[in-house]
């Protein structure tokens, strides 16, 4: 399902998959300054949601969020050695 938008310069696309028991659809998007392959944020949050068409759709709000501002992604944490 390809749901991607272009909003304020940047192309946001759902990457949301199908995991655990029960089964459920994760929150992740990917955000790419529109016109640019390289520079893509991967950006991801805990929820879960009962439907594919749901996940997408909190994905592309969530994506539009980040975008705006209102939402800091937290940087990946770097392993302890």
């Amino acid at each position: 399902m390809d749901a991607s938008i272009e909003y304020n310069g940047y192309v946001i696309k759902p990457a949301t998959r199908r995991r655990g028991t029960p089964p459920a659809w994760t929150l992740e998007v990917h955000i790419t300054p529109a016109g640019r392959r390289l520079g893509t944020r991967r950006c991801r949050a805990g929820n879960t949601y009962a439907s594919q068409e749901v996940a997408v759709a909190r994905c592309l709000e969530f994506g539009r969020r980040i975008v705006d501002g209102k939402i800091q992604p937290r940087p990946k944490a770097e392993p302890t050695p």
